[in-house]
């Protein structure tokens, strides 16, 4: 049995952001970066406040999104903190 097969899996990622970056700056950097790589899911920024933020990403490209995001955002200075399946998961940690 293949579990959603044609739909893909998402995965949350709940990062950490300086406050010089605004919500554009963020939407920006995610598209220059993640938007190139092939996915059955597109990336979507999903929360955004001063200090934290929540970016859905297809399970597939989760290390190489996690490692763009912690590497590749000088003045943004994204630091991923934790994953999860489910939004609720990261809300509740």
């Amino acid at each position: 049995m293949v579990v959603k097969e044609k739909r893909g899996r998402k995965r949350y990622i709940l990062f950490k952001h300086s406050n010089k970056g605004s919500k554009s700056n963020l939407i920006n950097f995610f598209r220059t970066k993640i938007g190139n790589l092939e996915s059955k899911i597109k990336w979507k920024l999903i929360e955004v406040n001063i200090e934290n933020g929540i970016v859905r990403v297809d399970h597939k490209l989760l290390d190489k999104s996690r490692e763009i995001m912690n590497n590749e955002s000088e003045e943004l200075k994204i630091i991923t903190v934790r994953t999860s399946g489910t939004i609720k998961g990261l809300k509740n940690s």
